[in-house]
């Protein structure tokens, strides 16, 4: 026999909040997608509830020290991993990102100065103005919002970062440093998304806008329907998706050399041109889909001196300095941490260090102690098959790698490294698709302060785990309806980025009303020949 019930959960977006639509889950198959490594009870979201319990893939909690542990090859023989060498174990995981950030911050060549993450191809070299085809792989996008430096190669000889975008997912607000100077945001993709995004013609808004959520079709546009044509339709394996996270340095930033730093050229709000600057990486998120995770794993990484945590504001920043976007000699209202306020300084902490949902604040000001208990995360199996080995091994890896990098010789770029921390990192049992809460391990809160700095702790009345899977889920809308009023649709696993609400909406393209039938477009859930 098999049992039915209902899960509901909230999905955040990028202006408005709305809530996901129920799933009806099959008890019986989401069992066969999980192994037996560890038992947790199910949960409705800020609930408990009387449900049989499940399994969970997960490793036992480690007793005594946490052996997680990074390797020296990861930098003497740097090469991206084809997979998580064992999906049972957390630990796995977490290495399997260090080992892929490594990679990707190598020079594509011996004496480059261009890293393998900068050659991922930018949003507005694919989302490009109608009439226009999406830049050629390996070429540098002209952005058509204002004119960069006249002296950059159409072919990248070196690094360079161009940007308009300042509003956080989420909430629609920028983030504010200390010169009050907004902090800004690059998304990019590798080949194979690349690839698949342009194959299926999805850079171009009448074919994919039905996978943006927080876009609102426009009157009179005969949008494909992807969800009922290609129900299956997914980004390819291997595909991974970047967003990064700049602030403008000041002189004493730029000369203290604790950031990656770059040339760059940005664009506020009301400036009429391009700001030639100086920008340092202060956050990334990279996602990246493997041949056991379809789901994709959406791991974060922060510059050590970005914040404090919360609950210690009164300590001194690892890397030594100041921090970066706090101030500990901040006085009065506007010193309210983690609130965005027009024209001043935000004052940033960090909320679930390791995205650990029991340190810190839970949601409502609740605890496990309260009547009800802010129910999954509460439950003792949760608590010491998910949350815990996941907190754990994210701390001792960082111990390790900061070690690791830091005994590097003096002029190896490599040991710069050593100032960021993995500080995130969230996928599901199994692959398991859609991303419900019960089948989601490790970082069950994570967050990262220089982008995701005023939802830390999710929204008003959410209970449980908020991280990267409460927004990049598989809800979806039904097309001509305001996003407040939409009948929510389930969406195929492409949906689960969120680059399509880069879309410009001027785009038309799929006239046929269909996807383009295009090999790396038919060979992954679109239509066939």
């Amino acid at each position: 026999m098999t049992i039915s019930f209902f899960i509901t959960k909230k999905g955040m977006f990028m202006k408005k909040i709305i809530p996901q639509r129920p799933y009806l889950i099959s008890l019986k198959s989401l069992i066969s997608s999980i192994s037996s490594a560890a038992v947790i009870t199910i949960a409705a979201l800020g609930a408990i509830t009387a449900f049989p319990t499940m399994t969970m893939a997960q490793q036992n909690p480690a007793a005594g020290p946490v052996n997680c542990n990074a390797s020296s090859t990861w930098v003497s023989n740097p090469s991206l991993p084809g997979d998580v060498q064992n999906i049972n174990d957390n630990c796995s995981f977490q290495q399997y990102m260090w080992q892929t950030m490594l990679y990707l911050v190598q020079p594509v060549a011996t004496g480059s100065k261009v890293l393998q993450f900068e050659t991922f191809m930018p949003s507005y070299g694919i989302f490009v103005d109608p009439g226009k085809t999406p830049t050629a792989w390996g070429k540098v996008p002209k952005p058509t919002y204002c004119k960069g430096p006249s002296t950059l190669k159409q072919s990248l000889k070196q690094n360079y970062v161009f940007s308009n975008l300042t509003l956080q997912a989420g909430v629609g607000q920028p983030l504010i440093d200390k010169s009050l100077n907004r902090v800004f945001y690059g998304v990019s993709v590798n080949k194979p998304a690349y690839d698949f995004i342009t194959g299926c013609g999805l850079y171009q808004a009448q074919c994919s806008l039905s996978l943006a959520p927080d876009l609102v079709d426009p009157a009179g546009y005969k949008v494909v329907d992807i969800p009922s044509l290609y129900p299956t339709l997914a980004f390819p394996t291997n595909s991974m998706e970047l967003k990064t996270a700049w602030k403008i340095l000041t002189p004493d930033e730029l000369a203290g050399k604790t950031f990656y730093s770059t040339k760059g050229s940005v664009q506020a709000p009301g400036k009429t041109c391009m700001e030639n600057v100086d920008l340092g990486l202060v956050g990334m998120h990279i996602v990246s889909k493997t041949p056991s995770q379809p789901e994709f794993i959406w791991a974060t990484f922060e510059h050590r001196n970005n914040a404090p945590y919360c609950s210690t504001t009164e300590a001194k920043p690892p890397l030594g300095g100041n921090w970066t976007f706090y101030n500990s000699s901040c006085t009065g209202s506007s010193c309210t941490t983690n609130h965005y306020a027009e024209g001043k300084a935000t004052q940033v902490c960090t909320m679930h260090p390791w995205g650990d949902p029991t340190l810190g604040i839970m949601p409502n000001n609740l605890n496990c102690g309260s009547t009800p208990p802010p129910g999954y995360i509460c439950e003792p199996d949760t608590q010491k098959f998910v949350i815990q080995p996941s907190t754990a091994n994210l701390q001792a890896l960082d111990l390790s790698m900061q070690k690791m990098l830091a005994a590097l010789p003096a002029g190896d770029a490599n040991k710069l490294w050593a100032n960021y921390s993995l500080v995130g990192n969230v996928w599901t049992a199994k692959g398991t698709l859609p991303p419900l809460v019960q089948a989601q391990v490790g970082s069950l809160s994570g967050a990262n302060n220089s982008m995701e700095t005023y939802v830390q702790n999710g929204v008003s009345n959410i209970q449980n785990p908020y991280n990267c899977f409460s927004c990049h889920n598989l809800d979806g809308k039904n097309k001509g309806q305001s996003l407040n009023e939409a009948v929510k649709v389930q969406l195929p696993p492409a949906g689960l980025s969120h680059i399509f609400n880069l879309l410009n909406l001027k785009t038309k393209g799929c006239s046929a009303n269909v996807l383009p039938s295009d090999p790396i477009c038919a060979a992954n859930g679109g239509p066939k020949k």
